[in-house]
């Protein structure tokens, strides 16, 4: 990591950060994004559990929030491709996500994140993501 950035302002700068309300915390493996559980965000009343739209928009936005903490720019990446494994519902609570740089190139990086809810153990959902690099950062 270069410089450390505020991941708040970053997150108020996304609209959609802010529908979501995502926050975020420093542990002690590194940067935790978190999802608050809203009503807005269910997407099946019958269980309840969340849209998966969603937790996926979450998962995106935790692998880009990963990846400005580590490179210290706040200039935007552009999601080139994104899979998205759902492992079992997001039940209507708080969920948690963890995203890591698998390999940050000159112009691509690759991102993984994964989403639980109680147990770290027991994701929800994975994320893969290629961004294309912002030029603050590629054309150094």
């Amino acid at each position: 990591m270069s410089t450390p950035i505020d991941l708040a302002a970053l997150i108020a700068t996304s609209p959609f950060g802010r529908f979501l309300r995502i926050e975020t915390k420093i542990d002690e493996h590194g940067l935790v994004t978190i999802l608050p559980v809203h009503d807005h965000l269910v997407g099946n009343v019958m269980l309840p559990a969340l849209h998966g739209g969603s937790v996926a928009a979450f998962l995106e936005i935790a692998c880009l929030l990963q990846l400005a903490h580590e490179t210290g720019t706040i200039a935007p990446a552009r999601a080139i491709d994104i899979s998205v494994e759902y492992l079992r519902p997001a039940r209507r609570e708080t969920t948690f996500a963890r995203a890591r740089v698998r390999r940050l190139g000159r112009r691509i990086a690759t991102v993984h994140a994964e989403a639980w809810q109680r147990e770290e153990s027991t994701p929800v959902c994975f994320l893969r993501s290629q961004l294309r690099l912002p030029e603050a950062i590629a054309g150094s």
